[in-house]
């Protein structure tokens, strides 16, 4: 099966999982992996977002950065979750507007029992947005952050708005959530629905099954 393929199926099973029920710790982890690809790598008009953000930081600096991050991912793939967050802490301590790195910590964080402190890994994610140089770090960061508010119970606008900014910076899980979670399409379902009732029962008839 051709991997855009593959990847669309387990993008949409994702999909039906964050919304019938809360997160499962695995997506994330599949993703800290690099095993889920969550972004539309395709031709670049499928993503309608271009990013003008500066890259502050030189090549060598960048590349070190990339190397200790992608130590604390394996770290993280490896069950040692804790090491994670502390390597990707001290990162963002020395490079504070280094965005993936928010990122990367707060799914890490995700990945940790209870999750208790969810407005930690908000925060972590509004920097995330702010910082991040590339549309993928920024759609990525705004479809863990609606998966976030669905879970904390906020409002559907809020939740609606998180997933349609992830899916105009190309992230597929947040595109096929935007078809699923629009508001106008739920209440076109809900009108769809009753006038069939309507007609399957119309005033003063006996009541079908």
């Amino acid at each position: 099966m051709p991997l855009k393929e593959s990847a669309s199926t387990h993008d949409a099973n994702l999909v039906d999982i964050l919304l019938g029920s809360s997160l499962d710790g695995e997506f994330v982890r599949d993703q800290i992996a690099g095993v889920q690809r969550s972004y539309n790598t395709g031709n670049s008009h499928e993503c309608n977002h271009s990013l003008t953000r500066k890259q502050t930081l030189d090549k060598e600096q960048l590349d070190l950065l990339r190397k200790k991050e992608l130590e604390a991912v394996r770290l993280a793939e490896n069950d040692y979750v804790e090491q994670a967050i502390l390597q990707l802490t001290q990162i963002i301590e020395e490079y504070p507007q280094y965005g993936s790195a928010y990122n990367n910590r707060a799914q890490a964080y995700r990945l940790q029992p209870g999750m208790a402190n969810k407005q930690l890994i908000i925060d972590d994610l509004d920097a995330a947005i702010k910082y991040a140089d590339n549309v993928q770090t920024i759609g990525h960061a705004y479809t863990q952050k609606a998966i976030l508010l669905r879970e904390m119970g906020q409002t559907d606008d809020e939740i609606f708005y998180n997933f349609s900014q992830g899916a105009k910076y190309g992230n597929e899980i947040a595109r096929m959530a935007v078809a699923r979670e629009n508001p106008y399409a739920k209440l076109c379902g809900k009108m769809m629905t009753e006038t069939m009732r309507q007609l399957r029962n119309p005033p003063g008839s006996v009541m079908k099954p």
